[in-house]
């Protein structure tokens, strides 16, 4: 069981990398450039940034490269990290869209979407790309792993980098 747990860290393990690399920018920009959607309200908010985006988007790529190194698979692992990174951040994206027509204000809690906004989209890419990628989707039973593990890994790693103060808020 161990080992399978290990084996799907290490297939999600940019897309975690990438959810997690955007604080590290300092980015200013913001991703929606300030539009407002019709009810008023921005589209994602001032805590997504063009710089946050690219700069997770290359930090999961290049810890994906790196696992394909060393597995001897560089070309598709590199590859599959990108598609799980880049679907991490869109969905990290459309989840602070969901919130901002919830009314739910920049950093305050949205169970479930906080943590699964990420990780769902980065499937998705995955299961879009899977032909191209040429490394196997997971299964249901890796898919439901990753789930939970992505819940319990959340609640951790933000509680960490609000105690190392780099988040304002622990969720």
């Amino acid at each position: 069981m161990l080992e399978s747990l290990l084996t799907v860290l290490w297939y999600i393990i940019p897309a975690y990398v990438a959810n997690g690399a955007a604080v590290f920018s300092n980015g200013r920009t913001p991703l929606d450039q300030n539009v407002k959607f019709f009810d008023g309200r921005r589209l994602l908010g001032k805590g997504k940034t063009i710089r946050g985006f690219i700069y997770a988007v290359v930090a999961g790529t290049a810890v994906g490269a790196v696992l394909g190194y060393v597995e001897g698979a560089l070309f598709a692992r590199a590859l599959l990290a990108f598609v799980l990174s880049f679907g991490s951040m869109v969905g990290d994206s459309v989840g602070s869209f969901i919130k901002r027509r919830f009314d739910i204000k920049p950093g305050q809690a949205a169970p479930l979407l906080d943590q699964w906004d990420f990780v769902i989209f980065a499937l998705a890419g995955h299961w879009l790309f899977v032909d191209v990628i040429g490394i196997a989707f997971p299964n249901n039973t890796e898919i439901l792993a990753i789930l939970v593990m992505t819940a319990l890994l959340h609640v951790v790693t933000n509680m960490a980098a609000y105690k190392l103060k780099l988040k304002k808020v622990p969720w």
